[in-house]
């Protein structure tokens, strides 16, 4: 009876033995699982710090090439800037200068005018006297250039005024020595002293055939002519 329990009890030890054994077996299984999964563990870790170590250089990376393109944007933007205010003050010059070009053409555009028209001015003015002469006063001075008295048979007025028409027919043809001597203007005395005996003697000549040339006509009964009285 004993020996049976002592059989049982054997038995039952072995069992237990076993089952030990198993459980350290596993055991021993289960902690090379966990080491294993440990360095798993620890291999991921790292990998994931080398991931977000280079995570975080290319977001420095990124923001450094953002900044970058900001700069580059503010520097084309501010080329663009200085470029239009380039163009705007070249412009503004340009429109300076045609304006100073416009106004020297205008001013000298005025200038031309008021010469011209105060050259124009003068001449009426002097071909005005020369044709509101009164008879009297022609008569007068053409008894001065003449030297003499005019005949009675002559009409002063028929004188002056084919001499008005003959100044209008051909202004060009007038002698100005006789223009200037009809008009009160004496230079003679002045002129043949400035000038030689040579050609004092020729204008002393020159006036004689002129002065003879006025009494033939002034004798005449018809219509006086003045085709060749005053040609220089």
């Amino acid at each position: 009876m004993a020996r049976a329990q002592i059989a049982e009890l054997k038995a039952e030890l072995e069992c237990e033995r076993k089952a030990r054994k198993k459980m350290e077996s596993l055991n021993k299984r289960l902690a090379r699982e966990l080491s294993e999964e440990r360095k798993g563990r620890e291999a991921l870790e790292r990998v994931c710090e080398e991931l977000a170590k280079e995570i975080s250089c290319h977001k420095a990376e990124f923001s450094r090439m953002k900044r970058e393109i900001e700069e580059e944007r503010k520097m084309l933007r501010t080329a663009e800037v200085i470029r239009e205010e380039r163009v705007q003050m070249k412009l503004a010059e340009a429109k300076i200068l045609l304006e100073e070009k416009f106004s020297e053409l205008e001013t000298a555009k005025k200038m031309g005018i008021e010469s011209s028209s105060g050259s124009n001015k003068e001449g009426k003015i002097n071909y005005e006297e020369g044709n509101t002469e009164n008879p009297t006063s022609f008569g007068e001075k053409l008894r001065f250039v003449l030297g003499e008295k005019l005949p009675a048979s002559v009409n002063i007025g028929n004188v002056h005024s084919m001499a008005v028409m003959q100044r209008k027919a051909c202004p060009e043809a007038e002698n100005p020595h006789i223009k200037r001597g009809i008009k009160g203007f004496v230079e003679f005395p002045k002129v043949v002293r400035a000038i030689g005996c040579r050609s004092s003697k020729h204008l002393g000549s020159k006036l004689e055939c002129q002065k003879a040339q006025l009494k033939i006509l002034l004798k005449q009964k018809g219509p006086v002519r003045f085709n060749g009285l005053f040609a220089s």
